[in-house]
């Protein structure tokens, strides 16, 4: 058994004892689901109100049941014994009658007094191997993730097989919540949300526009090195559009309607991929012309659940990197390892190549309904993925069931604040998109054939890029990439005027740069510049002005005094001009 296996068995067999410590200490409490999840677990429950002053009384529970629990094992209960055993928990009874309609095996496991429907899967001696466990949260949750359905109260937690990786994976917790990126955006002044404005929709502040616009110059530096060229759609299109892509169905819970005064019904585009193939559409093609690489940064909009919604994770409404290039089959290697080439271009200016993994996105064949497109075309896409990853030597893995609706993908996965994997950049070849639209381009032997299109994002959705940023930098952004660059620290009033030569001469060559005048103290200034995140502080007083020089302040709390503000300014302006990872 791996490391992985064994986890998802030791949380698993931690959510059972959680149900059976809530049982004791409140016995009308409703236990309905408990699975095991990506570095912990969680229990639903109903009639259930507790809060995090609980878990103190709930984890000496635990503890104290576990001393009992020898093994869990299979009963040999008949359906009819299990039906009368949760007779009185309508939710259990839903998941037996749902399982019973499907033909799957109803199976309860039992741990000392506490017996659970299950099917399987927890450690061989929970009494000698469940002891390191740590409540964490509560939370709202609708019964099936259905806002229909009843609230339940969700409470996590994780377990470890030692107490230093337990202890070791709390701490990188406590470090993520102080890293919160709804927190860190306040306190930085980069975006905002308004009630009246609305649930779900953001807008960013002066400072939180420039991240964006420098991440936009980026991506498109990375992409026209490799032709790429700029488009520009609307925000809505007829709902035929994305009826043919296959994509109203796919989203069918998540459309918004726009009804014009004419009895004419739009949606606000929740993907980009359509309009692109009617821009490719309108007008006749040769092979010539191949590849077309269209590129753009434009609004999505899905009508998200309420309950879902939160921070620039989940929202209503967002900007995503989005680019489709159409090609023939000989061109896909080439253009799909340039798309690559790009990405890397991109990661390796923000720091965070090589601290990638690569998931080669493959469908489950054991459920074709999922997919769209023939089997032949999904066959010549996944070996030429596997080529690619070869050649430039990905090391990736391949993820079966993990493929987007009309083709498989190469995903360059991250790790956020919290250790979970994040795919950010992403290679999607499509065969099946362009014979939905019927696109064509005039071979060289003069016959029709249809394009492939190579759906791409360098970094995908803005706010959820600029979260993850946010919390696994600590809002300590690139100098490149941060809204202000240099902040200038008059250390007494009679140098504020060489301050502001400075900060002249360096906005002059699209340094930005602020001038701190306030009656505060140095240290007071300087404290300040490091809560804000500023790359580099510059001090003057009379000595720097009388020379003609200045001190700077990096962040990182080093110093360097008496230099020349012109091979400063030239320092900065390289690392502008060539989105240089450096400090």
């Amino acid at each position: 058994m791996d490391e992985k296996d064994y986890l998802d068995k030791l949380r698993h067999t931690s959510a059972h004892l959680l149900a059976a410590a809530i049982l004791e200490l409140y016995p009308d409490a409703k236990p309905t689901i408990g699975p095991s999840i990506e570095n912990g677990f969680y229990y639903d429950f109903d009639n259930l109100k507790v809060s995090e002053n609980d878990f103190p009384k709930i984890e000496e529970k635990m503890h104290e049941i576990v001393k009992s629990w020898e093994s869990v094992e299979k009963t040999d209960e008949s359906l009819d014994q299990i039906k009368e055993r949760f007779k009185d928990n309508k939710y259990k009874l839903e998941l037996i009658s749902e399982f019973e309609s499907e033909g799957k095996e109803i199976t309860t496991y039992k741990s000392g007094e506490f017996v659970d429907l299950c099917r399987g899967g927890h450690v061989d001696s929970p009494k000698e191997e469940l002891k390191y466990f740590k409540l964490l949260s509560v939370a709202g949750a609708y019964w099936r993730g259905d806002e229909k359905n009843p609230m339940l109260t969700r409470i996590y937690g994780t377990a470890f097989k030692t107490q230093e990786e337990l202890d070791s994976h709390i701490e990188e917790l406590n470090k993520a919540r102080e890293n919160d990126h709804r927190i860190l955006g306040q306190k930085l002044d980069l975006f905002t949300f308004s009630e009246l404005v609305g649930k779900g929709l953001v807008m960013y502040t002066p400072k939180g526009t420039i991240i964006k616009n420098e991440l936009k110059k980026a991506v498109l530096d990375a992409c026209k090195e490799f032709g790429a060229q700029e488009v520009d759609i609307p925000h809505m299109a007829k709902r035929e559009l994305y009826e043919i892509s296959g994509h109203a169905e796919k989203f069918s819970d998540e459309l918004f309607i726009v009804k014009s005064h004419y009895d004419e019904e739009l949606v606000l585009k929740p993907v980009n991929c359509p309009h692109h193939t009617q821009i490719y559409a309108s007008r006749p093609r040769s092979y010539r012309e191949l590849p077309i690489s269209y590129i753009e940064s434009t609004q999505q909009h899905r009508d998200e659940k309420p309950g879902s919604i939160g921070g620039l994770n989940r929202t209503r409404s967002f900007e995503i990197d989005d680019g489709h290039t159409f090609c023939t089959v000989d061109q896909i290697e080439t253009e799909a390892a340039n798309l690559v080439r790009a990405i890397e271009k991109f990661y390796t200016g923000l720091g965070m190549w090589g601290k990638h993994w690569v998931s080669l996105s493959f469908r489950d064949k054991s459920t074709p309904e999922k997919y769209i497109g023939e089997n032949e075309d999904w066959e010549k896409a996944e070996a030429l993925l596997l080529k690619i990853n070869d050649e430039l030597n990905l090391n990736g893995k391949v993820m079966e069931g993990e493929a987007a609706l009309y083709g498989p993908k190469i995903d360059i996965m991250f790790k956020d604040a919290t250790g979970s994997d994040r795919q950010l950049g992403t290679v999607q070849i499509d065969f099946a998109m362009p014979k939905r639209f019927k696109l064509t381009y005039t071979d060289q032997d003069g016959s029709e054939k249809t394009p492939v299109m190579i759906h791409r994002a360098i970094l995908g959705s803005y706010g959820r890029f600029i979260a993850n940023l946010l919390e696994t930098t600590g809002g300590a952004f690139p100098v490149w990439l941060s809204p202000v660059q240099v902040k200038v620290l008059p250390i007494t009033d009679r140098v504020h005027d060489y301050a502001e030569s400075i900060k002249n001469e360096l906005k002059n060559s699209s340094i930005r740069v602020e001038v701190d005048t306030r009656s505060e103290t140095l240290q007071a200034k300087i404290r300040d510049a490091q809560m804000e995140k500023i790359p580099y502080m510059i001090i003057v007083g009379d000595s720097e002005m009388s020379d003609n020089k200045i001190t700077v302040r990096k962040r990182s709390g080093e110093e360097e005094k008496m230099i020349d503000l012109h091979a400063f300014k030239e320092k900065i302006t390289e690392i502008n001009e060539n989105k240089l990872n450096v400090l």
